[in-house]
């Protein structure tokens, strides 16, 4: 079958003689290849595009779940940096804490021991007093008895007097005066006799009272020994008590306290030779500034209005910070009490 359409450049014309000059209708079908091929070009170049850029988008949103999935893993340990210094600092608290209450029972244990020796000095004080005592008494009956025998020889010694007296009637008047003197000796010999007795009856009576008290401050030590020990059972039951119910207390009375999602502002305190230092940071801050207790009150007041329940207060207290366990935990307290969530109703 042959075709009926002329091929393209000949045209046969009304004489039915082949053309050079190509006609109309070739111009618009060479045009019309010509838009179809472009067309087609921008076509496929179109669909490269729109793969392009749905694999662009894809990248995009692969990138976008890796930053947040970054930045969630950010924050996490971020927030468990916040609770696991926060928590450090009670740590610090607590063991300053124990640390000042041992130092206060080794004083007490330390003042009682200098009551123990005081009694024992007493105690030895008193022995020295009572064997003073005992060669005073022992040295006052060697005099009792030397006044006996002199008074059994003043005696004897009268005797002979009397005798000579009633031989010797010449001399009566002599004799006589040497009795009157002889015998005034024996009255002040008895008195001292009567003295002396009183002195061993005063000084046994001392040496009784003596030995009670030695006696008493005996039973006093041993029920002050008996005290320090019942004292350091007491301290010892005291401490293991407090640590039972201070971890009850924590597990049983609410939720822990925890910083995740939370506005975290951080204050550093600590005291050396220059005074107390304080520093403040919060997000969006590059590094810790000094400020005073006043300016740090006014900024945490700013974040309690804009964040309210949102906002952490993250206290660190580091180790050797010079402060006491009362210092630290009072700043502590204080803050914590009217700017964190966890602390208000």
């Amino acid at each position: 079958m042959e075709s009926t359409f002329a091929p393209i450049g000949q045209h046969q014309g009304a004489s039915g003689e082949n053309s050079f000059w190509p006609s109309f209708t070739d111009i618009m079908m060479v045009i019309t290849m010509i838009f179809l091929m472009a067309t087609s070009l921008l076509v496929v170049r179109n669909w490269q595009l729109v793969s392009e850029l749905k694999e662009s988008i894809a990248a995009e949103q692969v990138a976008s779940q890796t930053i947040e999935i970054t930045v969630q893993e950010n924050a996490t340990l971020e927030e468990r940096l916040a609770n696991a210094e926060q928590s450090n600092s009670i740590l610090r608290l607590r063991a300053l804490k124990k640390e000042e209450q041992l130092q206060i029972a080794n004083e007490n244990i330390r003042l009682q021991q200098q009551n123990i020796n005081r009694l024992e000095s007493n105690v030895s004080q008193l022995i020295q007093t009572v064997k003073n005592a005992d060669n005073a008494a022992r040295v006052a009956e060697l005099e009792v008895e030397r006044l006996a025998a002199e008074k059994q020889t003043l005696a004897k010694l009268l005797q002979n007097m009397e005798q000579q007296l009633a031989q010797q009637s010449r001399q009566a008047d002599e004799t006589r005066s040497l009795i009157a003197e002889q015998k005034q000796q024996i009255e002040q010999t008895s008195q001292q006799l009567a003295i002396a007795r009183n002195t061993i009856t005063s000084l046994t009576e001392s040496t009784t009272n003596q030995q009670r008290s030695i006696s008493e401050l005996t039973q006093e030590k041993q029920l002050l020994s008996q005290e320090i020990e019942s004292y350091n059972r007491q301290l010892l039951a005291l401490k293991g008590d407090y640590d039972i119910v201070k971890s009850k207390y924590e597990e049983l009375i609410r939720p822990a306290r925890s910083a995740k999602g939370k506005f975290i502002a951080e204050v550093y305190y600590v005291r050396n030779q220059n005074g107390e230092i304080i520093r403040y940071k919060q997000p969006g801050d590059t590094e810790f500034i000094n400020l005073s207790l006043a300016e740090v009150e006014t900024r945490l007041d700013k974040l309690k209005i804009e964040k309210g329940k949102d906002l952490y207060v993250k206290i660190i207290i580091p180790e050797n910070s010079g402060l006491t366990y009362n210092e630290a935990w009072s700043f502590m307290r204080n803050l914590l009490a009217k700017y964190d969530y966890y602390y208000q109703e």
